[in-house]
């Protein structure tokens, strides 16, 4: 037997092993114990009228939630806050820099309408059960509580006309009968049609609008541009209606300030136009009796311009035979309006009817440069009186034309050089104009120049041979003078002499010029021929053998004879002149000639052979004859020293380059003769050179159109110049007449490149220019000049003329047929001050939308001013009186602008909106109430900023010069510096500067020039 018990413990097995039998006891007794528990727990109920409670009060909550924003929305848009001017602490400290300030405001007005709205809306779910909603309640003094109110709102704006609003921290509250509440907090979001955001940013857009400035933009959009569309035809049509009438001006002012109004306020009503979609209702009504007292009173002005040109159906018009129609009994205030025209109708009919841009240039003043440049001493006056009278014959320019070209100056040359850079140091473009004409050109003298380097020749001499023809004698053996030669030794010395007395020099000069030549190059001159005889002697000196005897002296005599010749040739006519040499040739050259000109006997280079020779060998005498004879003395008297070749040759001393000077026959005459020809060349170029058609525009525009004319004159060059002909010249007066009209030509090129030059460098200086005339009221940094004049261009022509833009609006997908209504008070801006009866939405300054009293108070709409910058006949473009092609004035006009109410109205049909909404702009202080329950009954929140502007406009007016349209009467500009005209330089309507609410008018008005930051060059 075994001590092993018979049971076995699970823990102690070490397999872990487990009998099946306890296992099936285990479950048994498991499943038994469940049974029992689960039969012993209650039944489970579900709370379902708090459930249900809860759901009906969110729905509630989100209900007045939805009214709640769509009343803030509407509290928003009749007092659109935008600044917290005016302001209580508690809401100003408050505000992020980083958010609108009217988001902020709207955020809380959205949590004052939850707090008032869920305060009193309560659901009843049952007889046992309600339900209701709330926010926490804030002090509305306190900052804190004002800022955690306007964190708990969000807005959503993604689509137009779409709001999505989400508050956080609503309370939702279940309450039964018996006391229980249930109690949960939510952030409900709803999503509401308004056309808020769309009222307040088209009103803002309208705003910026009105502020854009000229030069704010490239394309036709904002005030700057509008006003410029209307002002620039209407200025520019008055202008140049008085440059091409020949009598007086007819007006003496071009921008007076009661017809910038009309102007200001067309443009005003095409941005409502452009931003709305629609304008004021009553513009057409409020436009009408300006408009046409603006067109009569040009009508008035101008002899030939007519009413029924301005009106609609012309001379049948109801108003054409109104003799007054500033009348505002024209008018009848219910009744249907007259057929008027629009301020647009006048401007560019003053456009189209007068302004002529097309322009001619003429060669004239480069011809005339270059003409005073080749003769001596010359300038424009001496010009104007050799030529003035036949220009005037010819009719192709007519007196004035030619009384302004030849003036001695012109008005306003002598301020040229403080404006714009012109004269800088020396260096400007007056002052090279200025040295131009009165030093450079009047001093030069070409022809002179010219006659020089026609008369010029390049001598050339060659020592053709030098030899001796015989050898030197030898000296004489002693076998031929002594009996015993043998005794005799030497030569011990050995001498050569001249006779002295048989000495013969024989010289010829032959004149080999060949007068059928046509060359001007290696023309031969003359060879000259030497030979000369000597008797040469040698003496020697011989010693005897025996000392005590006398040495022996012999001598030897011998005639030998040398030779010499020379050539001499020669280039004529200088090889720099600028016409043709090389290739015609000249028939007559070293002759005489005669031919049939004024100048007939010309006398070229007759004569040159002799005086080459002369100045070849430095003679004295002309005849060939007497160079023979001197040459042939000069080496006789040198017989002595010659001996050998060198000896020969040093007694002829000679110049390779000899410089020989040949001049005209008669200096003076043929300087008469050619300036003679030049005169008719220089009228012949004045005359018949056809004028550069271009346009004023391409004048303002670099690079400058002057160039052009080089075209034109070389068309006529050949023919005056060669007169056609190819052939050889006749003789050295016809090629010196050819080379001064060529120069003439190629001085009258050069000048239509450097006064191209300068014109281009004048337009590079074209806004200083403008600015300074202004005394420095502009932002040079601007093309002051250029850009408007593109803009003028582009209003000229009706297929680049821009137009008023009516917007597309964006339609909400909550807002079915969505439409605006504009209502300006006023509707018209005047520059006369209106008050509450006739504008009952006048109030004073800093006053509340709904104060009535001080009905005296006034409002200024608008105010307007302008300055002249230099008055007529304006600034001339160069400034020099051949070369002003252009006549430019200046205009800076100021307008401002302030509504007393501006609104905007819109509705639509669709039920999920609000229905209609107005959105009021107007200078007025803000307090929004506070909920009935809190402690402080309102609260100060800012101001509303009114709709108003700014704005400048520079209206440079460019007309032609006499010298590119010689018809009309030049000039442009007002008529304020001249004793006759009550024309002002400037004029600013007493409002200038003191528009908007309760208007003071100011005793002393100040007006643009005391603004200027620069002095004023007129």
């Amino acid at each position: 037997m075994t001590d092993r018990p018979h049971t076995v413990s699970i823990a102690d097995d070490d397999r872990a092993r487990i009998p099946f039998a306890l296992i099936a006891v285990l479950l048994l007794v498991s499943s038994i114990m469940i049974v029992g528990v689960l039969e012993s727990r209650d039944t489970p109920t579900v709370d379902t009228d708090n459930a249900l409670a809860m759901d009906r009060a969110e729905s509630v909550a989100v209900g007045e939630l939805r009214q709640a924003v769509l009343r803030a929305a509407d509290d928003a848009a009749s007092a659109p806050v935008t600044s917290t001017e005016g302001a209580d602490a508690a809401f100003s400290n408050v505000v992020d820099e980083d958010e609108a300030v009217f988001d902020q405001y709207f955020k809380l007005l959205i949590y004052r309408e939850v707090s008032e709205s869920f305060a009193t809306a309560e659901q009843q779910v049952d007889q046992d059960t309600t339900a209701r909603a709330s926010v926490e309640r804030i002090d509305w003094d306190d900052s804190d509580d004002l800022e955690a109110a306007i964190d708990r709102v969000s807005i959503d704006r993604r689509e137009p006309g779409v709001l999505t609003v989400d508050v956080d921290g609503i309370e939702l509250t279940v309450t039964e009968s018996d006391g229980e509440t249930v109690t949960e907090q939510r952030s409900l979001s709803v999503t509401v049609g308004t056309p808020l955001y769309q009222l307040k940013d088209r009103t803002e857009e309208f705003q910026s609008q009105l502020n854009k400035g000229f030069f704010e933009t490239d394309g036709y959009d904002g005030f700057g541009r509008y006003f410029a569309a209307r002002m620039y035809p209407y200025t520019w049509g008055k202008a140049y209606y008085d440059r091409l009438s020949s009598g007086d001006r007819a007006f003496h002012n071009l921008t007076p300030n009661e017809h910038t109004e009309v102007m200001v306020n067309d443009a005003v009503f095409g941005l409502q136009e452009k931003t709305f979609g629609t304008t004021d209702p009553y513009k057409d009504r409020a436009m009408l009796l300006p408009t046409l007292c603006m067109g009569s009173d040009l009508a008035s002005s101008a002899g030939d311009v007519e009413t029924e040109d301005f009106l609609p159906g012309g001379e049948n018009n109801s108003l054409a035979n109104e003799s007054n129609l500033c009348n505002a009994d024209l008018i009848d205030a219910e009744g249907e309006l007259p057929d008027a025209p629009t301020v647009q109708d006048i401007v560019l009919t003053m456009l189209e009817d007068n302004v002529e841009t097309d322009v001619e240039i003429q060669a004239h003043p480069f011809a005339d440069v270059s003409y005073m440049q080749m003769a001596a001493g010359m300038d424009m006056n001496q010009v104007e009186s050799e030529f003035n009278e036949s220009l005037i014959k010819t009719g192709r320019f007519n007196d004035k034309y030619l009384s302004n070209y030849f003036s001695d100056s012109v008005e306003n040359q002598g301020t040229a050089g403080d404006i714009g850079g012109l004269s800088d140091n020396g260096n400007g473009v007056v002052d090279k104009i200025n040295s131009l004409y009165t030093e450079n050109a009047p001093n030069e003298d070409k022809i002179s120049n010219i006659i020089s380097e026609i008369y010029n020749i390049e001598v050339k001499t060659k020592e053709k041979s030098l030899s001796k023809q015989d050898s030197l004698p030898e000296p004489s053996p002693p076998d031929e003078w002594a009996q015993n030669p043998e005794n005799w030794t030497g030569p011990v010395d050995k001498t050569y002499h001249t006779d002295g007395s048989s000495e013969d020099a024989d010289v010829t000069i032959h004149i080999t010029s060949n007068h059928n030549n046509t060359q001007f190059d290696d023309r031969n001159l003359a060879e000259i021929e030497i030979i000369y005889e000597a008797s040469i002697g040698v003496r020697t000196k011989w010693e005897h053998d025996n000392e005590n005897r006398s040495s022996h002296t012999n001598w030897n005599w011998k005639n030998v004879t040398y030779s010499a010749s020379y050539e001499i040739t020669g280039d004529f006519v200088s090889d720099t002149i600028s016409a043709e040499r090389d290739n015609r040739g000249i028939q007559t050259l070293v002759e005489q000639d005669s031919w049939n000109e004024q100048y007939s006997i010309v006398g070229n280079f007759e004569g040159v052979e002799a005086k080459s020779v002369k100045e070849t060998f430095g003679l004295s005498s002309m005849t060939i004859q007497s160079q023979e004879s001197e040459i042939e003395s000069r080496i006789e008297s040198s017989s002595n020293e010659i001996i050998t070749k060198q000896d020969f040759k040093r007694s002829i001393p000679y110049s390779a380059n000899p410089d020989v000077e040949m001049n005209p026959r008669n200096k003076d005459e043929i300087y008469e003769w050619v300036l003679g020809e030049l005169n008719q060349t220089h009228y012949e170029v004045v005359t018949q050179v056809e004028p550069h058609q271009t346009n004023l525009w391409d004048m303002v525009e670099k690079p400058s159109p002057l160039s052009e004319m080089r075209k034109n004159v070389s068309d006529l060059e050949r023919e005056l110049v060669y007169q056609n002909s190819t052939g050889p010249y006749n003789n050295t007066a016809d090629i010196l007449r050819t080379e001064v009209r060529k120069q003439y030509f190629e001085g009258t090129y050069d000048n239509i490149d450097q006064i191209s030059d300068w014109h281009d460098e004048t337009l590079g200086k074209s806004s200083a220019i403008v600015n300074n005339l202004l005394g420095g009221l502009l932002d040079s940094s601007n093309d002051l000049l250029g850009e408007p004049m593109d803009f003028i261009d582009k209003m000229t022509d009706p297929k680049t003329r821009p137009e008023d833009a009516k917007e597309s609006l964006n339609e909400s997908p909550l807002m079915a047929d969505l439409n605006y209504q504009v209502e300006a008070a006023p509707t018209y801006l005047s520059l006369d001050t209106v008050n509450r009866t006739e504008v009952p939405a006048v109030r004073p300054e800093d006053s509340d939308v709904l104060e009535v009293n001080k009905t005296s108070t006034k409002h200024a709409p608008m105010g307007a001013g302008y300055f002249d910058g230099i008055g007529h006949p304006g600034f001339p473009l160069m400034p020099w009186p051949s070369l002003f092609y252009l006549q430019l004035d200046s205009y800076y006009l100021e307008v401002q602008g302030e509504y007393a109410r501006f609104k905007v109205r819109t509705n639509s049909g669709n039920p999920t909106s609000s229905g209609e909404m107005t959105y009021t702009s107007q200078e007025t202080k803000i307090t929004m109430d506070t909920p009935s329950w809190a402690e402080q009954e309102e609260l100060a929140v800012g101001s509303v900023e009114p709709i108003s502007f700014n704005s400048s406009l520079v209206v440079p007016i460019v007309v032609p010069s006499p010298q590119l349209l010689a018809k009309g009467t030049p000039g442009v500009g007002d008529t304020w510096k001249y004793r006759d005209t009550d024309s002002p330089r400037e004029d600013c309507s007493p409002t200038w500067e003191n528009i908007g609410a309760s208007f003071q008018k100011k005793e002393n008005t100040p007006c643009i020039s005391d603004e200027k930051a620069g002095t004023l060059p007129v």
